[in-house]
């Protein structure tokens, strides 16, 4: 069991499923230009997102969190987050899709008279983290069959390389087998050619003297 945990725990962060490390600016939304917090997510999709958060701020006891389709945002009224503050917490929030797969979910906590921020509000930012990262755990349980489904794309690209590695390595023996069929043919080659250059050579030799001696009897005869 403990083996099986280390291993789902190794998993999950090598995939990434969890959202990338929070963070803060200030953003445009239906209040004006407020502090913000947004959270990148690499699996699933924007709607099934959408839905796990509108029910996960249910859970705080966040009334009618709802689409304003107008402004594209979500609103929630009343959180009980005493992670954040002993006061209920007004939450508005964007989920917008990402050009692959996953999607950009930004949050904007509206503690009645000002917005989270860092700068304001240090002794909150350890409740805020631990709130989200919540959120992220409900992403993880969703999505795991996804991630896992993605490592196995993955392991069988790397399979049908490795197939590929393997057909390439053996044409490329099979190249060399040939290579070196031809290099010996033509090793032999050479050696019959310098035989027959041999054989030719000796011939010429022995052709050489039989001119030379035919050339000393002319020359005798003239006398």
């Amino acid at each position: 069991m403990k083996n099986t945990l280390i291993f789902f725990l190794t998993f999950f962060s090598a995939y990434q499923l969890q959202a990338q490390n929070m963070q803060e600016t200030d953003k445009r939304m239906s209040q004006g230009e407020q502090n913000s917090f947004t959270l990148e997510f690499n699996v699933g999709n924007a709607e099934t997102i959408a839905d796990l958060w509108v029910d996960y701020q249910k859970e705080f006891k966040a009334k009618r969190p709802k689409l304003n389709k107008k402004e594209n945002e979500y609103f929630a009224d009343d959180a009980q987050i005493k992670a954040i503050s002993d006061n209920t917490i007004d939450i508005y929030s964007k989920v917008a899709k990402k050009s692959d797969k996953g999607a950009v979910l930004t949050i904007w906590f509206d503690l009645g008279g000002a917005y989270l921020s860092s700068s304001r509000h240090p002794d909150r930012m350890a409740g805020a983290r631990e709130w989200t990262a919540g959120f992220e755990q409900v992403v993880k349980a969703a999505f795991a069959q996804e991630a896992l489904e993605a490592e196995e794309d993955i392991l069988k690209g790397l399979e049908k390389e490795l197939k590929g590695l393997e057909k390439d390595k053996e044409d490329a023996v099979k190249e060399v087998e040939k290579l070196q069929k031809e290099l010996e043919a033509a090793r032999q080659r050479v050696a019959e050619m310098d035989e027959a250059l041999g054989a030719k050579q000796k011939q010429i030799m022995g052709q050489g003297k039989v001119v030379e001696e035919a050339k000393a009897k002319v020359k005798k005869m003239k006398k």
